[in-house]
């Protein structure tokens, strides 16, 4: 009986091991906070560097203030170099506080950034982005509807929003001007 037993535990441990699928293992990088911002009709943004990581991966961010806890909507931009974090709602109330975000497993602290001007009140333009050969400059546009962002080009913020009105479903731009590589 005890040999069966054996011989039965050894044929199980066996057959475990035999069926588990092996697949490379692929680390995503170490997430870096890099700046936050107050964007006029948008919320507070924060920028986040980060490669090798997919947007399902940032799903379920939030950030801690005010002894509450908020959900954050985060995406990785397209050239998957950058997490974009929006937090709507009325945060703007702690501006100046120090809050904790809770994003792919780890925590990092920042400050509730204070409202800014509304564009209209901005007394300087923006310098044009100018982009190295075989790159284009553009924005990521959000359409209701659609989960993921998508690249618009243009070489201003309204000639991405001008360009993204021409598809006629409600959007919102959820980036600054980047460049990335020209299609082909």
């Amino acid at each position: 009986m005890k040999k069966f037993l054996l011989f039965l535990m050894a044929f199980v441990v066996t057959a475990s091991l035999l069926g588990l699928r092996v697949t490379r293992a692929q680390a995503a990088d170490w997430i870096a906070y890099e700046e936050s911002a107050y964007v006029y009709g948008k919320g507070i943004v924060y920028i986040f560097s980060a490669a090798g990581h997919r947007t399902r991966d940032v799903k379920g961010a939030s950030i801690y203030v005010g002894s509450d806890l908020y959900n954050l909507f985060c995406w990785v931009t397209t050239d998957k170099q950058h997490i974009v974090c929006n937090a709507q709602g009325g945060l703007t109330q702690f501006a100046g506080q120090t809050a904790i975000i809770y994003l792919a497993g780890q925590m990092f602290y920042v400050t509730i950034p204070h409202k800014g001007a509304p564009p209209e009140a901005a007394s300087s333009q923006p310098q044009p982005l100018v982009c190295p050969d075989g790159q284009i400059s553009g924005a990521d546009v959000l359409f209701d509807g659609d989960g993921f962002p998508t690249f618009i080009p243009g070489d201003t913020l309204d000639e991405v929003a001008s360009a993204a009105e021409s598809w006629e479903i409600e959007f919102e731009i959820v980036s600054e001007l980047y460049c990335m590589m020209e299609p082909t």
